[in-house]
């Protein structure tokens, strides 16, 4: 996640070399350095409210226990046979966008299975749009289609459970809402939600039940420094109700579209997944290209069409790369798409958005940069989870780690080397740059966060490829992602399965990098 805004100033100008057939070398004169990118207001004008939102059809008319809808939306043979889903939560939800998209109806019903082994007298949700610089309103509340009284503060919703939710049992929620998107192009979080200079960018926006673990109810208000969604892997149904002449793009892979006069309904089937995402614009441009059976999309605005080539290769060359390192990619499709956010990229599952400043001759490089990252993302944060607040480690270092390994692999020595220059200076920009790379994102400074977990970070995996050999090490990376995936795994998982995997004990290299 935003990676460039940390990284910008270090990577760019030595990136920029590469691709200008100039010297590689640190120092790189007379190129400007693309700025932080700023967020455009979106001009005020009048509002067309969005349609009232249909509780019979689509995807409310479905059967809980089909499976087969999400079929479509994974790669070719990849089963949905694994026992780390049984009980997986189930989205099924509607937005109805106003013109322009501003404020979005917006009603789910979710079927929630106590997969603990305590019983619950509440379910516990995160209402982001409040701590993302917008609102959200809360209509309605029902569970098993009685009205509950919920709780809220700022940024949580809690429903109570009567009778108590013993383990294995289910019940489905049901939540109304509206959303307030800003449009006043703030860069609350870096703005990645909003509708700023004519593209929506639709995060969190909706009712996300936590995590619970030995911990509880994973309920503190996340440090913005870091990704502030913790979640389980889930099922999405999702329709979406918009003007016809929005671009809609969408984690996840539509099933269905109709048109109905000025209005457009596309539904979209995402899981398993971490979250649901969406952007649209009606200035949006689609390439497209396929690798390894998987249809990518890179969108971009009319004046940057001639940048999906740089995007679509990228895409291409890290997909086929990563599942040959680490497993196969679960989905049919994988989307790139721009927004105006004063971040470089941020993942979701199945696409990533980019920042628009960065489709231009000067940051090509840094666009590649972002891309890879961000893919890297799709096997680490997606496919296996981690606490992103508490231990970010797990997926931003290993995503610098990967993208380090794209540059060995696509770009020889010298890019590798300069990449790998470039982290180190990052890294010993710290203020201590012997902090280890393991704590939880309010331990460190917001400078110093992106110096250690981003910059050091990937030099532990070196360290310990080193340590253990590159056959045991590529084992290893096997098989956490066989082991955890559409779970959730931790440092001390990580450690005990790198341990076995070299039948060594790890505990001085682990306390030397990851935590004391």
């Amino acid at each position: 996640m935003k990676r460039e805004k940390l990284l910008c100033a270090l990577v760019v100008v030595a990136l920029l070399s590469l691709a200008c057939g100039l010297p590689v070398t640190i120092q790189f004169p007379n190129q400007p350095t693309p700025k932080t990118p700023t967020l455009t207001p979106t001009v005020s004008m009048p509002v067309t409210e969005a349609p009232p939102i249909s509780s019979t059809e689509l995807p409310f008319d479905l059967s809980w226990e089909d499976q087969s809808i999400f079929q479509p939306g994974l790669a070719s043979g990849y089963a949905l046979q694994d026992d780390r889903l049984e009980g997986a939560s189930r989205y099924h939800l509607a937005f109805s966008l106003s013109d322009p998209p501003t404020r979005v109806r917006g009603l789910e019903q979710i079927r929630y299975t106590n997969q603990e082994d305590v019983v619950l007298d509440r379910v516990e949700l995160a209402l982001f749009p409040e701590l993302l610089g917008g609102g959200i309103i809360i209509e309605t509340t029902r569970i098993d289609g009685e009205s509950v009284q919920a709780t809220t503060r700022t940024g949580f919703l809690q429903l109570p459970l009567d009778p108590p939710l013993q383990p294995g049992e289910s019940t489905i929620l049901e939540i109304a809402f509206e959303i307030q998107v800003p449009s006043n192009g703030e860069a609350s979080y870096y703005g990645i939600f909003g509708y700023n200079g004519g593209i929506l960018s639709l995060a969190h926006a909706y009712p996300t039940i936590l995590v619970y673990n030995e911990e509880g109810w994973n309920d503190l208000a996340p440090d913005l420094d870091g990704d502030p969604l913790f979640s389980d892997a889930s099922f999405y149904v999702v329709s979406v109700d918009a003007p016809a002449d929005l671009v809609l793009v969408a984690s996840g892979t539509e099933i269905q579209r109709d048109t109905r006069g000025d209005r457009q309904r596309v539904v979209y089937v995402n899981g398993p997944a971490r979250d649901f995402y969406l952007t649209a614009s009606r200035d949006l441009q689609l390439q497209s290209s396929r690798v390894d059976g998987i249809t990518l999309n890179s969108y971009t605005l009319a004046s940057a069409e001639s940048f999906s080539s740089i995007v679509l290769d990228a895409a291409e060359k890290a997909i086929s790369l990563f599942a040959d390192l680490y497993g196969p990619y679960p989905y049919s499709e994988f989307d790139i798409s721009p927004i105006r956010t004063s971040a470089g990229g941020v993942e979701y599952p199945g696409m990533t958005v980019v920042t628009s400043s960065t489709y231009n001759s000067y940051s090509t490089e840094f666009l590649e940069l972002v891309v890879v990252h961000e893919i890297a993302h799709q096997w680490f944060y997606n496919l296996v989870g981690n606490d992103t607040q508490d231990q970010p480690w797990l997926d931003e270092s290993l995503a610098e780690f990967l993208t380090w390994e794209y540059y060995r692999r696509y770009s020889g020595s010298e890019a590798a080397g300069i990449f790998e220059t470039q982290e180190r200076g990052w890294w010993h920009s710290a203020a201590d740059p012997d902090q280890v790379i393991g704590l939880p994102v309010s331990a460190y400074s917001s400078a110093d966060y992106g110096a250690i977990v981003y910059g050091k970070g990937p030099f532990f995996f070196d360290a310990l490829r080193d340590r253990i050999g590159q056959e045991p090490f590529d084992a290893l990376m096997r098989a956490y992602v066989e082991r955890y995936s559409w779970d959730v795994a931790s440092t001390a998982g990580f450690q005990a399965l790198a341990e076995e995997t070299c039948g060594c004990s790890l505990a001085d290299l682990f306390s030397t990098w990851i935590s004391p």
